[in-house]
């Protein structure tokens, strides 16, 4: 049994190797760009988004003295609106001094 391959052989099996590769080469092309694409787009949502948190910092700190204060690692702020959700006796320091002036709760 001989292994020897003729030239017009060798040729065609080079050649479609080669078309093989190549064919690869485009899809790994094709899916590059389109990652790089997305990546475009997200860096233009991130700027965007890190400009509108800009211009609220900017918004918050005209007039009066904003503190930024880290999250608790829970996640999730708790907020409480003035004036809204059920009232508990004797106040806390933050509204010490409102209202008829007796501090003596």
């Amino acid at each position: 049994m001989s292994s020897s391959y003729g030239a017009e052989e060798l040729w065609y099996l080079t050649h479609g190797m080669r078309r093989l590769v190549l064919v690869e080469y485009a899809r790994d092309t094709q899916r590059i760009q389109k990652v790089e694409e997305e990546l475009n787009i997200t860096r233009r949502q991130i700027d965007s988004i890190d400009h509108q948190l800009y211009a609220h910092d900017l918004q918050l700190r005209r007039g009066r003295d904003v503190r930024v204060v880290p999250l608790p690692p829970e996640g999730g702020a708790r907020t409480r609106q003035r004036g809204s959700g059920p009232r508990t006796r004797g106040g806390s320091a933050s509204r010490r001094g409102r209202g008829t002036g007796d501090d003596s709760e």
